[in-house]
């Protein structure tokens, strides 16, 4: 059985994530202006990363990996669906020694951790992106790597939150709610052309 389409297709805007979308791309133009893709490798972190794929991004490092953590909707009532939008991200670190880990060695490529936490405060909390809203901070942490990594290697771990997100595209929905009312007059036909 195939489907007769009517005309009206998918909204492009949603198809590329309106303000999830333009979010993303943002924090990773602004990561990169942070970390230089010149001196700092940058990866998309998958949802659900295997241990290969830690491998993989930690001999890149330094490298700093952005995911997409999710959208959670806010208490907040009002027309539409609005939520924190979350954004984890990871910054890989391997020093020759190990000491110089927490403070780094006083140049970009050998930052330490205390120097990429400075640097992610001061360069993304309170970063206002167009459209989409103010980047705050949730938390800054060194996981447990010590069956992952070996101890001239560490992992800065942050949550990255735009808070009260919502759709921004009022045009994309009303064409999605289009496309949406045209899918329901569609009918199913069989391969031979009858019903």
């Amino acid at each position: 059985m195939t489907e007769a389409l009517t005309p009206a297709g998918y909204p492009r805007a949603i198809l590329k994530g309106d303000v999830v979308g333009k979010a993303f791309e943002g924090v990773q133009a602004r990561l990169k202006a942070l970390f230089s893709d010149t001196i700092f490798s940058h990866a998309i972190l998958p949802p659900h990363a295997t241990r290969q794929t830690w491998d993989k991004i930690i001999q890149s490092a330094p490298c700093v990996a952005l995911g997409l953590g999710g959208w959670r909707a806010s208490n907040k009532p009002g027309y539409g669906f609005m939520g924190d939008l979350s954004f984890p991200l990871a910054i890989l670190l391997t020093h020759s020694d190990p000491n110089d880990l927490y403070l780094g060695t006083g140049e970009l490529r050998d930052i330490g951790v205390a120097g990429v936490m400075a640097a992610i405060a001061g360069g993304l909390h309170g970063w206002e992106l167009g459209d989409v809203g103010s980047c705050k901070v949730h938390a800054i942490t060194l996981p447990n790597t010590e069956d992952w990594f070996d101890d001239r290697s560490a992992i800065v771990a942050v949550e990255l939150v735009f808070e009260n997100v919502r759709l921004d595209n009022a045009e994309a929905l009303a064409e999605l709610e289009d496309f949406l009312s045209q899918r329901t007059q569609i009918t199913p036909q069989k391969e031979n052309g009858h019903e």
